[in-house]
């Protein structure tokens, strides 16, 4: 009996054993083994990131990754050395290798050019699908490439719009400060619409010395097409949102854009910083960033092209400009000052940092002659 009892404990002892022995030999991965035994796929190399054309003398770090079907674990290699001091074009290949030995290879060609324009930024394949096309067509499809981008809230504890803000309209001469976007005043970013100012927001404005501050403005005001909480995704969106001192916020109000020396207007009135009033309710602002405004206008009224907001630009409105109707204008003004100030270097760079956030980009500062394809030229309207 006592023999007996003592094979039954040795036999429970080589079973516990080998369960164990089983569920290390599990963890160390031997039904991946039996997985990568039948894996003859290549990884997949993500080319989504990478750009046409690179600035001469970028300082630029070159990131790849890669996906592998069984446990998303591959390695990449750049092959040859990916270099920005050399103008033209440029070739060189990424390989990617998966633990099962399987092999992908991309042939990643760029170009280095010596002065900035918004597409070089683009990346790998965003606007495929709008070639040839042109009005309503375009501005559909445009629409379905940049509509569901990530929302950040207007304001919280963790990003929020203010810190989008202080990236996007920083200072490049002084990366404590912001750009006011309608008088160019550069701005301590900790003066930022504070209920008591710190003795340093005291600074020349307007002809005095005075607290100065700035908040957030809503290019295209929050009132037209009444999208005014705080929650609804066209109130946050920083592709219109800007850095902007106080006063010429409040200046500007939810005026419509227009040229106010165009030889109709009346009540004209110098706002300061080359800013004008007009009209009942018209603001004409200054010249650096009139061509900004009218990209930021059309990037609106492609964004919002849905049934529950539908935001149009127009040209002299017949309505009462005082209602909550989903519309912006003067469309011949915004069209030629797209032209007149085209794209600067600093419109560029913001377009990258909100597209860093948001995933998504604004078109007309990428490429601007998609604004002449969709709404035409200011003499069609005149």
């Amino acid at each position: 009996m006592k023999k007996k009892l003592t094979a039954l404990i040795s036999i429970i002892v080589m079973i516990v054993a080998a369960i164990y022995f089983i569920d290390d030999y599990l963890e160390l991965g031997v039904v991946e083994q039996i997985e990568r035994q039948f894996d003859s796929e290549e990884p997949t190399i993500n080319t989504s990131n990478l750009r046409d054309r690179y600035l001469l003398n970028e300082d630029y770090e070159l990131t790849v990754e890669c996906e592998d079907n069984v446990d998303s674990t591959c390695k990449v290699e750049i092959l040859d050395i990916f270099k920005t001091d050399v103008l033209g074009e440029h070739t060189i290949e990424i390989k990617a290798v998966d633990k099962a030995g399987n092999v992908s290879s991309y042939h990643y060609t760029y170009n280095v050019i010596e002065n900035a324009d918004g597409s070089m930024y683009i990346p790998v394949g965003y606007y495929d699908g709008i070639d040839g096309l042109e009005g309503d067509q375009l501005k559909n499809a445009l629409h379905h490439i940049i509509k569901d981008h990530i929302e950040y809230p207007y304001t919280d504890d963790d990003t929020d719009i203010w810190d989008i803000l202080r990236e996007a309209d920083e200072d490049p001469n002084n990366e404590n400060n912001i750009l006011g976007f309608y008088t160019g005043l550069s701005i301590p970013k900790d003066c930022q619409d504070t209920i008591n100012p710190p003795d340093f927001c005291q600074m020349e404005a307007y002809g005095e010395v005075k607290t100065v501050e700035w908040n957030r403005e809503h290019i295209w005001s929050k009132s037209r097409g009444d999208f005014s909480d705080d929650n609804d995704t066209a109130h946050n969106d920083a592709h219109h949102l800007v850095a902007a001192e106080r006063v010429m916020n409040s200046t500007k109000n939810n005026r419509f854009f227009e040229d106010c020396f165009d030889g109709d207007d009346e009540n004209i009135e110098d706002r300061g910083y080359g800013n004008t009033t007009c009209n009942v309710w018209e603001f004409e602002p200054r010249d650096e960033v009139k061509g900004d405004v009218a990209r930021m206008i059309f990037y609106m009224a492609v964004r919002y092209e849905s049934d529950i907001l539908d935001l149009e630009v127009i040209n002299d409105p017949e309505e009462d400009k005082s209602l909550k109707l989903p519309v912006y204008g003067d469309i011949d003004d915004l069209l030629r000052w797209h032209i007149e100030d085209p794209v600067s270097e600093q419109e560029i760079k913001r377009n990258e940092v909100i597209f860093s956030y948001q995933e998504n980009r604004n078109p007309f500062i990428d490429l601007p002659d998609l604004v002449e394809l969709i709404w035409g030229t200011a003499e069609d309207y005149n």
